[in-house]
């Protein structure tokens, strides 16, 4: 009988181990945060990349240029991304820069895994939290939206009916962070992340100490920053007010529709699903239960609007993988733990199916890209080995003709239409436009402060366009997304007309050089009132003459269209030429700014830079209102030999 309460003693020591074992996996810390980073490594997707020529990649470079030159950014610098917004994309154009990107990057991925593994850990346990953790990261594609979705994740830590003793220290600390750096990133993100900790501390019910302490990080934190970037007072307005123009003008001018129909109806029901899901979520109280519908709102919203306005696979995917990143996330009770499992591998089905990337399922290769970006981390002479190649290789794949070259060296230089990764390449002097990618400026107000650049004598003495696009019949050079060159934005293009003239043309590549005010006044030329789709004569311009269009009546316009714009996209606005030869696309805010329509013989490029239309007639399609063409005649000084 001895021997028998030995072995029962033993029996009850081990299932009281294996039960310790079991609740320390399940409500421990440290197997919770060991269990993160394990997972963060062996799904780590990020690595310090290289590039190449491309419309993207040379937006990226202006980024990193920026900062690097010490450009104010709202005046002289205009992008949807800030003075931080380096920091989004860990890319080797300039060595602590990459350094500094790849860092906060890696943080706020570190932070995210640790995160969704806590936040799953109470609803599912610590083993299911890990491989929903682990095939979650390994399947999407790269969300810029993490830090949104990190803002989220602790806005609903703070407001669950278990919250953690720390979840709302995490909430003021963290969330101060976020509201201090992301708003210097990308504009678009930044203002939603700070509104999202807001009502998650309203929430929550923070005490006025907390309130004090949050404030004073996001607001020191991002005048600090703001200041270390190399930024003033007398930019600040205009970063945000100049930004707002780019983020209104993005949703009116760069919507698109080539998905199919079925993942519109799809994320339209995944983003109201989850809004109208989140009160059913353990949450503290009624008021919690109302902010945290509210935040996941402004969340979803963000997310809903970039993949629905450019709708194409790849925006749709990440929209999609990102709202499921926010399902994951919200704390759902125990008891429904099955239930909210089968969902989300439906959800992420579905999301992977509209754009499917290759799983990085090996771990090996995961770890391998850790140890490689970790070695250029610490090694600067090797970071700048990897740059100098990089550098070489796009001097490669430019190959600008040594006139080319010798015509910019030494010169404040502007680059059109959107390759300004060249002025990195050949470290010129890179003189930007304030809208440094021209199809950006979508706005009639970024169309002018184009111009103002290109007519200002201290502005660039010389610019550098790149023709990607090839002509078309008396149309001119197709540009971005089927825009007319000239009209892309239309007064900049005028303005380039009448103060540069071409100098030095080799291959693809083209030089224009400043020259005095070639214009006179813009002078009527006649009225015609016309419905949508009604061709149009056009005034012919004579010799040493141009005739520009102000086209009103293509703007969004009402209630209705401007509410459509916001949950939706407005219709496409096209101008067929010609008699149906040739069709552009619109951008309905700078229509009226003067559009290029004809011009005198001697007044445009050659040798494959034939950038002004040449419009014998029109007709202008997508709106459902009276169209005012309003034309003017305007004399051009010709050139010597011209």
């Amino acid at each position: 009988m001895g021997g028998d309460h030995i072995h029962d003693g033993a029996w009850t020591r081990l299932e009281s181990t294996v039960t310790t074992i079991r609740d320390r996996l399940s409500t421990g810390s440290r197997p919770t945060w060991l269990t993160g980073l394990l997972i963060a490594l062996l799904a780590w997707p990020l690595g310090i990349v290289a590039f190449v020529p491309g419309l993207d990649y040379s937006w990226m470079s202006g980024l990193f240029m920026g900062v690097h030159d010490g450009r104010g950014f709202g005046s002289e610098l205009i992008f949807t991304y800030g003075p931080l917004g380096f920091l989004a994309w860990p890319e080797l154009w300039y060595s602590w820069l990459a350094v500094l990107s790849y860092a906060y990057s890696s943080a706020i991925y570190v932070a995210f895994c640790l995160t969704m593994v806590w936040m799953l850990r109470r609803s599912v346990g610590l083993l299911a939290a890990a491989v929903v953790t682990f095939l979650f990261l390994v399947t999407i594609p790269d969300l810029e939206e993490l830090p949104l979705l990190l803002a989220v994740a602790w806005a609903l830590a703070a407001l669950r009916s278990d919250r953690p003793a720390a979840g709302l220290t995490l909430l003021v600390v963290g969330g101060g962070l976020l509201s201090a750096i992301e708003p210097l990133v990308k504009l678009s993100v930044g203002p939603p992340t700070v509104l999202v900790v807001i009502l998650g501390l309203a929430g929550a019910r923070a005490s006025r100490r907390q309130w004090s302490l949050y404030a004073a990080i996001a607001i020191v934190g991002f005048f600090f920053l703001w200041f270390l970037t190399g930024q003033g007072l007398g930019n600040l307005w205009d970063y945000f007010s100049n930004g707002k123009q780019i983020i209104s003008g993005y949703s009116e001018a760069m919507g698109i529709d080539v998905a199919p129909a079925w993942q519109a109806v799809l994320m339209v029901a995944f983003a109201l699903g989850l809004v109208a899901l989140v009160p059913r979520a353990d949450l503290r109280d009624r008021r919690a239960r109302w902010f945290a519908t509210a935040l996941t709102a402004v969340a979803v919203y963000v997310i809903y609007k970039y993949g629905i306005t450019r709708f194409h696979p790849s925006p749709v995917s990440l929209a999609l993988s990102a709202l499921l990143g926010i399902f994951l996330l919200i704390p759902w009770p125990r008891r429904r733990a099955a239930v909210f499992l089968s969902a989300s591998v439906v959800l992420g089905a579905l999301a992977l199916h509209t754009y499917p990337t290759p799983a990085r399922l090996d771990v090996v290769a995961n770890l391998t890209r850790f140890k490689e970006s970790a070695e250029l981390v610490v090694r600067p002479g090797l970071r700048q080995g990897h740059i100098d190649q990089a550098r070489a290789g796009m001097q490669a794949a430019f190959a600008l003709d040594p006139k080319i070259l010798a015509a910019v060296r030494g010169k404040r230089v502007a680059i059109d239409p959107w390759e300004i990764s060249v002025a990195w390449a050949y470290e010129l002097d890179w003189s930007p436009l304030p809208v440094p990618q021209n199809y950006v400026a979508y706005t009639s107000k970024l169309d002018r402060l184009n111009a103002a650049a290109i007519e200002d004598p201290g502005g660039p003495q010389v610019i550098l366009r790149n023709n990607p696009g090839g002509l078309l019949p008396l149309g001119g050079a197709r540009s971005f997304e089927a825009r007319q060159p000239a009209w892309d934005p239309p007064e900049q293009g005028f303005a380039t007309v009448c103060n540069f003239t071409p100098t030095v043309t080799a291959g693809t590549w083209q030089v224009l050089s400043r020259i005095p005010d070639r214009c006179g006044e813009q002078q009527p030329a006649g009225q015609v009132s016309a419905q949508p789709g009604k061709t149009v004569t056009v005034p012919q311009a004579g010799r040493n003459e141009l005739v520009l269009l102000r086209l009103n009546g293509v703007a969004i316009e009402g209630i209705g269209e401007k509410l459509m714009t916001q949950l939706w996209r407005p219709a496409e606005r096209f101008a067929s030429l010609n008699d149906g030869l040739v069709s552009y696309r619109l951008v309905p805010g700078t229509a009226a700014d003067g559009l290029i329509v004809s011009r005198g013989p001697t007044l445009d490029g050659s040798d494959g830079f034939e950038q002004l239309p040449e419009v014998k007639n029109m007709k202008v399609e997508g709106v459902d209102r009276t169209l005012e063409f309003d034309f003017y005649r305007v004399k051009v000084r010709p050139q010597a030999g011209r």
